[in-house]
């Protein structure tokens, strides 16, 4: 059994707080799909979504709504929008997505997914169920648009902690016009789930998530899924050399953690790939001593762990998937707090890859948790992973370059750096590389006291590349495969979580599970 938590004394608190990560251990989505020759009856709310031509080429013998009909609304219908009518019984929604796409853009349209689906379910008729028809093909990207705008998500409105802190849902089942194997809607019904509960732990405030809840949440589901799962945890991160996550997380009501899970493939055989992905899991970042300002800046601070959400729930995926590669997921958990025991300014951190660092800012606290995992990943694994992936929120400045829907990508392979942008470009988690020039960018955190500072002295010289060849400089000198960064701080969140980072992980990775 995992650890047990030590929190608080409230029973009442303990109370909310288990209930919370109860939820969270069995989170299965609203979201189910069916596939051509399924018997499933449709309706009564039924959503057509897809281009003008895949809603033409829709197979309507199966629908309970003439041909007639459905060529009538599309020559009605703007796209981008819903149009609403009633055929008998049942309530039609039909949305036609734009075939507009640019080159660095999802020809599929999964925003415009999303935003139909979203759009279906407000309707008044949806909130018993429905049934959502699509014409596209590409199993992955819908699934995870339509499952990111599904509305199974946190609140903590009055009555849904009793729910496990969960909204209000509505029942929805995909159709593909496709015929469905059982290797595909494993992988269908994993990705939602992952891509769903990304959103729930990023959207979650501290005082339920904290570094705690977060490791015992990772052993619970090592139990379910059956991966093995170690936690290093405060003062042995200590003994052990961890300066990094230890040093960010030393102040703080619960210690800094790292989780390391495990996944080798059923029978004993021989991986097809050897994986490790990494994320920053900093569940509140007030900014340390340095704190942010103004005040303002601080608020949805809770969701500075995305990166370490999104590669968790990729990992859940995978294992659940079944997949041929050896995965190990390595969660850099701590709250960023302040206390008589922050860590301060001017501190000398020694890395677990012996490096050490200035702190010159204790605000950039993600490239040091994250400098402790990838030296990890690279030399203290059982195996020599063939790619390492770290995900991160990592800088404000990604959102300059690369935008509110493209993450930052950075990455010492140019092959991986093409394949990366590929994989998101063909699931919907966009993403873009930003310049790797380590010569260029290394100078920045120069310091006369230590091998490095934590922060650039020039912060218009390519920020995101900057931080980012931080984390690089901490693999091990020995490692010879791809390592991937992805920022994803801006594209993490909209108004409220997005669950980016699952698909793509997936797409770039384990894509033949969704193959035909």
């Amino acid at each position: 059994m995992p650890e047990k938590r030590l929190r608080t004394e409230s029973t009442y608190e303990e109370k909310n707080v288990s209930e919370f990560v109860s939820s969270c251990a069995s989170f299965t989505s609203n979201v189910s799909f069916v596939g051509v020759g399924d018997d499933a009856v449709i309706g009564p709310t039924v959503a057509l979504i897809g281009t003008t031509t895949e809603l033409a080429a829709l197979d309507t013998k199966a629908l309970p709504i003439a041909k007639a009909t459905i060529d009538r609304l599309i020559s009605q219908a703007v796209p981008g929008s819903i149009f609403a009518t009633a055929e008998g019984e049942i309530r039609l929604l039909l949305g036609v997505v734009p075939t507009q796409s640019s080159r660095h853009n999802c020809p599929t349209r999964p925003d415009v997914i999303t935003s139909l689906a979203q759009a279906a379910l407000d309707d008044p008729l949806a909130k018993k169920g429905l049934d959502i028809v699509v014409g596209s093909t590409e199993l992955l990207c819908i699934a995870t648009a339509i499952a990111r705008g599904a509305n199974k998500k946190f609140s903590a409105k009055v009555g849904n902690d009793n729910r496990g802190y969960l909204s209000k849902f509505t029942p929805i089942r995909v159709h593909f016009p496709v015929s469905l194997s059982q290797k595909q809607r494993v992988a269908l019904a994993a990705t939602v789930d992952s891509v769903q509960l990304c959103q729930v732990l990023v959207d979650a405030p501290t005082n339920l998530l904290d570094t705690t809840t977060f490791a015992e949440l990772a052993q619970l589901y090592g139990e379910t899924l059956g991966f093995d799962v170690e936690i290093l945890r405060g003062e042995a991160l200590r003994e052990k050399g961890y300066g990094g996550i230890y040093g960010v997380g030393k102040a703080a009501e619960f210690p800094p953690a790292l989780a390391i899970l495990s996944y080798n493939p059923n029978g004993g055989i021989t991986p097809e790939k050897k994986l490790a992905f990494v994320g920053k899991g900093i569940v509140y970042d007030t900014g340390g001593l340095g704190i942010k300002t103004p005040k303002n800046l601080m608020c949805g601070m809770k969701r500075d762990m995305g990166g370490a959400a999104a590669v968790f729930t990729s990992f859940l995926a995978a294992v659940r998937m079944n997949v041929t590669s050896q995965v190990t997921c390595l969660l850099c958990l701590a709250d960023n707090a302040i206390g008589p025991r922050s860590q301060r300014n001017d501190d000398i951190v020694r890395m677990k890859s012996g490096l050490t660092v200035e702190v010159n800012n204790t605000d950039a606290e993600g490239r040091l948790v994250l400098g402790d995992g990838v030296f990890h990943a690279s030399a203290l694994l059982p195996y020599t992973p063939d790619v390492i992936v770290d995900m991160a929120t990592l800088t404000g400045a990604q959102g300059v370059a690369t935008g509110k829907y493209h993450a930052a990508i950075y990455s010492n392979s140019g092959e991986y750096e093409v394949r990366t942008q590929e994989a998101g470009r063909k699931c919907g988690d966009l993403v873009f590389p930003v310049v790797y020039c380590p010569e260029f960018h290394n100078k920045e955190f120069s310091s006369k006291v230590a091998d490095y500072k934590n922060s650039v002295a020039n912060v218009s010289n390519a920020q995101v590349s900057c931080a980012s060849q931080f984390i690089g400089n901490n693999l091990a000198s020995d490692f010879g495969g791809a390592w991937v960064h992805v920022d994803l701080a801006a594209p993490a969140t909209r108004d409220e979580a997005t669950g980016f980072g699952v698909a793509l992980a997936l797409q770039l990775f384990f894509a033949d599970h969704f193959a035909f």
